[in-house]
This record gives structure tokens, sequence and C-alpha cells, in this order.
């Protein structure tokens, strides 16, 4: 994923507060054009940003994090960033994120946690999260890079990821997004609203059993997926098999469907 995001739980510190969203751009990712209704053509400018979230009561607030990953420089992204989080008093650090795994749409998505920290790994066990220790090797993102920095400052960090259909892997999957949201909710023991989420759910899970069912062969390893979700529980990932469908394939049949949707929409 390109998209890094993560929030992180701070207490108040003489540093001035940050009343305002702020951004930061070290990379050369290239801006976005759309087409709107009336015609125009307006122009979407990558960009990093703060929100900051201090709740009425006396007790740690939250300090929100979503940027893009940087081309370059990553030290100095690193640094900057968490400047800003040691001036906001930040103690723990939580990094948000999806990984592509072999579940299907029509399942609640699993999310694991992991982290090196007892702390964090006694916490996971109270909230009855799943634990991964990662045994990846090989080139790795930024929030990588960034979590490493924040526990070499001894902020304590953990990573939390939500299980996302590997056949979906173009789409944002807003099924994931509750999942993480209810996740870490737990964890830092906030309250959230999140019923503005289950129409999107919902209308997300709409379209791809429409476009799933246009397609046999489709049906039949999303099936599969089906079976392998309910037998393994809690189980660790299913690697995925040389035999499974083509995900680029399936993912291209999905936006064929949704566009030709929006065109008889539009007549």
């Amino acid at each position: 994923m390109r998209c890094v995001s993560w929030s992180a739980s701070w207490r108040p510190s003489p540093w001035p507060r940050l009343t305002r969203r702020t951004s930061s751009i070290f990379s050369q990712i290239r801006p976005i054009v759309r087409l709107s209704a009336a015609g125009e053509r307006p122009i979407r400018w990558p960009r990093s940003a703060f929100w900051l979230w201090q709740p009425p009561e006396p007790r740690a607030g939250l300090l929100l994090f979503r940027g893009l990953e940087p081309q370059r420089r990553w030290r100095a992204y690193t640094t900057a960033l968490l400047e800003v989080a040691a001036r906001c008093g930040v103690q723990r650090m939580v990094s948000l994120g999806a990984v592509l795994a072999g579940v299907p749409h029509t399942r609640p998505p699993r999310v694991t946690g992991s982290s090196t920290d007892p702390a964090w790994q006694t916490r996971f066990e109270a909230c009855r999260m799943l634990t991964r220790r990662s045994r990846y090797e090989g080139p790795t993102g930024i929030a990588t890079i960034v979590m490493d920095a924040a526990q070499r400052r001894a902020m304590a960090s953990c990573n939390v990821r939500g299980q996302a259909p590997h056949y979906l892997q173009r789409a944002t999957h807003p099924a994931v997004s509750r999942a993480l949201l209810t996740a870490v909710a737990r964890l830092l023991d906030l309250e959230l609203d999140l019923s503005p989420c289950e129409a999107a759910v919902q209308t997300f899970r709409t379209q791809c059993d429409q476009a799933v069912a246009q397609d046999a062969a489709v049906q039949a390893s999303v099936r599969q997926l089906k079976q392998d979700y309910d037998a393994t529980g809690d189980e660790a990932l299913r690697p995925r098999r040389e035999d499974d469908f083509n995900p680029e394939q399936l993912m291209h049949e999905l936006e064929d469907f949704w566009r030709q949707e929006r065109e008889r929409g539009a007549e």
C-alpha cells in the first residue's frame, strides 16, 4: 500500500498544541485530476496531514497522522514526523494498515496485532486479538521505518493490520476500515460511533456480490475461500496457492462492472 496511516495516543506537554491540520510534502507523487459533474477538472494534490483530538475530560488524547509513502529522504521524513509526535507528548504509537490475504469479501475481516513490546502483547490478549510475529525479510515500507525509529525513541509501538481479500487489491474495503477502527477503539479504550460506516460496507458488499455473480469461475473461487475461512477459524493466514484465480483479472471485471453501473445510473 502507498498510503500509510496510524494513530498515536499522547498526553499533554508544555509544547504548543496543534489546533489545525498541517501538511508536509516530502515526495514527488503526482497530483490527481478529477472530472466533476459540472465538467470542471479540479486537481487534488497529495499531502500528509495531522489531526489532533483532545477529550474534554483529563485523559490521553489522540494525534492522528495520515500520509503518503515518500519516494526519497525517508530518514528526514521519519525524523520530522516523530519530532511532531514528541512535541505533543506522544507515548504510544499504533500503526494501522491492511494486508492482502486469501480471505473472502463475504466474511468479517480478521484483524491481527504485532509488537515486540510486552505491554502491547498483554493488551492484545486482553482484547482477544490475533497476534502475529512477522517472519518477513526483504524490502519494506515507510511504516516499518517509522515504527522502528519510534522504538529507538522509547515510544511503545505496535502494528494493527486488517486482512483484505487479495482479489480486491485495488479497492478501498470499507469493512476492513471498520474492523481496524473497532480494534483500535478496544486497544486505546475509545468510544467510536461506527454507524456511518454501515452504509458503505453494505453498498460495497452488494457491488462485489453482483460482480462475482457474473462469472462462474470467480464464484467457485470465492466459495473455496469461504470454506477455507470457516475451516481455519482463528488459525494462521492461508498462503496463496499457485492455482488461485488471478486477482488482477477479477479486479478488472469489478471495475468494468462498476463503470457500467455508473453509466446506467447517469442515463
